[in-house]
């Protein structure tokens, strides 16, 4: 600036200070311009956390080392990774590949919490699917909201929808559904007469979800209810058997994993007490038929999700896709837990091919909530989303144990609930 201002003899001196000027203030303001636009395009790229050109960073919170690792976590685990590998190797998702990162909360909250902290902060993950638990779940509402982090939900728990939240949602049917259909069955296709029910939980916060909803449908049927806790981890139930065998109970109902409902099994053969028992969802599985063997005779359970082994295109291509990259593993029967954790991924990557290319979290929320009746050929019922209903599916099916083959049979078609 200084050259501009300062006389000098001789135009032609004058001209020259002041084009190198311009030349130079034409550089500086080329070079920001460039730095901006170089600034900006960064700041496009990055400004959807766990999106680039190439990757999709999905996280997963998940049991692998706690108290239901074995019979829920690791299958869950197993089959978001074998569907996720199948999604990279068809070609991704509009050339993306989807990055897949799991941690373990060992169904606890405050590892919840720390595992979430992780995968938003550290790993900006994009979407997450998980925890199982439903207070883990319920601990981290207010950080999922302020975050903005579109959120899978495996807790089959009526608050994880109602009131709607924005960024939650769940491909699964309630506990409350699962229990309004084994009431139905029990009431209108068995036909008992006088009913008299023991509900088994253990006492947390999803067993309290499934108490509450059992003494609503009780109290609407007019059933006498008796209640027992089998705590997680334990190893005997005989005094819970001889309080069911006193109250005269002619149903037992039980929320439960499969090692708490095969305690209840063998305690209530080797007491020859033979009335029939109806598990929610983590109580039915082949896990407890496989344990509890000629203790399950009389084990039934209400499930939204089919077999490994069952009829029906949708099991026969999950069969066939697991097969492809777990070969080796042709006699290994995988849990109903391994096929909800299927939907799940099914549901979300749908989700996300409905985003369109330029993925951002209103894409998605907006491609999940256009999900109507989405056929998964036998898998399950069908699922469907809304902008004002976030629960996506409402069937299960009643099955029965077959503990000489440890397999469970289905004894009706998918059902919902009565209206209630």
């Amino acid at each position: 600036m200084n050259a501009i201002i300062v006389k000098r003899k001789g135009g032609d001196v004058m001209k020259k200070s002041v084009l190198v000027v311009s030349l130079k203030l034409f550089t500086v303001s080329l070079l920001v311009s460039l730095i901006a636009l170089m600034s900006e395009t960064d700041c496009c790229s990055e400004s959807v956390r766990g999106v680039t050109d190439t990757t999709i960073k999905i996280g997963l919170i998940c049991d692998q080392t706690g108290p239901i690792a074995g019979d829920i976590g690791l299958p869950m685990t197993e089959a978001l990774k074998i569907y996720t590998t199948y999604i990279n190797k068809s070609g991704g998702i509009f050339g993306r590949k989807v990055k897949l990162f799991v941690e373990d909360d060992r169904y606890s909250i405050p590892a919840g919490i720390a595992a979430f902290k992780k995968l938003v902060f550290k790993d900006k993950i994009f979407a997450l699917v998980g925890p199982v638990s439903v207070g883990g779940n319920k601990a981290l509402f207010g950080q999922i909201d302020k975050h903005k982090v579109p959120n899978l939900s495996v807790a089959p728990d009526e608050s994880m929808v109602r009131p709607l939240r924005k960024y939650t949602f769940m491909p699964y049917n309630l506990y409350d559904d699962q229990l309004g259909v084994i009431f139905d069955y029990i009431l209108n296709d068995l036909k008992p007469g006088k009913v008299k029910m023991t509900f088994v939980y253990f006492d947390a916060e999803s067993g309290k979800v499934a108490l509450a909803a059992t003494r609503k449908l009780s109290k609407l049927y007019n059933i006498d209810l008796h209640t027992e806790v089998i705590n997680m981890g334990a190893l005997d139930a005989s005094s819970q058997v001889m309080n069911i065998k006193r109250k005269k109970s002619t149903h037992i109902l039980i929320h439960h994993g499969s090692p708490g409902m095969v305690v209840l099994l063998k305690d209530l053969k080797k007491f020859g007490f033979n009335v029939p028992v109806f598990g929610t969802t983590i109580a039915c599985t082949e896990d407890t038929v496989k344990m509890a063997r000629s203790a399950s005779l009389n084990a039934f359970g209400a499930h939204p999700f089919a077999s490994w082994y069952d009829k029906g295109d949708g099991p026969a291509r999950m069969r066939k896709i697991t097969l492809k990259y777990r070969p080796g593993t042709e006699d290994h029967s995988r849990s109903k837990m391994f096929a909800g954790s299927w939907i799940g991924a099914l549901t979300l990557y749908e989700g996300i091919k409905r985003a369109g290319k330029d993925l951002n979290i209103g894409g998605l929320l907006t491609g999940l909530e256009s999900i109507k009746n989405l056929d998964t050929e036998g898998l399950c019922g069908p699922i469907s989303f809304s902008p004002t209903n976030h629960q996506g599916l409402y069937h299960s099916k009643l099955y029965k144990a077959d503990p000489e083959n440890g397999k469970l049979v289905p004894i009706t078609e998918w059902r919902k609930p009565p209206e209630r």
